[in-house]
């Protein structure tokens, strides 16, 4: 299942607009802000997102490789769907993991890397050891897949105590999407008028 293009998009504007406004970009020569220009330009031609792209069926097969090397754990296909859209962000205090720099034979990262991320966590939380598979995470949420059920999940960050589940990856990472965007729905002037959190409702925005 596709994840919403709207967000897609709006994110992409915006760290392509980020970069525009940037020190850096505004005392680059001409001739490199062009060639920013067309090489965005060649990937919405070609129906990728400026900026935030999906990751390659080689990077997927080393990260896999890596979890399966170091932990006998085998990635949910749903993440791997979800990576081949978007491989990670990081916006308004909001991350999804994608693949690891090193694993892409880079040094810069745009986002945290997937296998870093849970190296960390498990060690920190060694109860969490093949009982969540660590995704993403914003400034009071923790987003992991519960490995026993696969089913996505949201725990408080400090206590990681379970507080949502999600009915699958892309609605987990849309709602990462939509806090991140600050994109929420306008309260109405009657709350008893509608039911709380009806089907849609983000759970980022409780």
């Amino acid at each position: 299942m596709p994840l919403n293009t709207r967000y897609l998009q709006e994110l992409s504007d915006l760290f392509v607009t980020a970069v525009k406004r940037s020190e850096y970009y505004q005392k680059q020569p001409k001739s490199q802000q062009d060639d920013f220009d067309v090489r965005c330009a060649e990937d919405v031609a070609e129906g990728r997102y400026p900026l935030l792209p999906g990751a390659e069926e080689v990077e997927l097969q080393k990260l896999s490789e890596a979890f399966e090397e170091k932990f006998h754990l085998q990635l949910p296909s749903a993440l791997l769907a979800i990576l081949r859209q978007v491989d990670g962000f990081i916006e308004n205090g909001v991350s999804l993991y994608g693949v690891d720099a090193e694993l892409r034979g880079e040094e810069f990262d745009s986002a945290p890397g997937l296998l870093a991320e849970n190296l960390v966590h498990w060690s920190g939380s060694p109860e969490t050891i093949q009982k969540y598979l660590f995704v993403g995470d914003s400034d009071i949420w923790q987003f992991a897949v519960d490995l026993d059920t696969g089913q996505p999940v949201a725990l408080h960050k400090v206590t990681l105590k379970e507080a949502h589940r999600f009915s699958n990856m892309e609605e987990l990472v849309n709602d990462m999407m939509q806090q991140a965007l600050g994109d929420y729905p306008e309260e109405t002037e009657d709350p008893e008028s509608e039911p709380r959190n009806p089907p849609g409702f983000p759970f980022s925005a409780n």
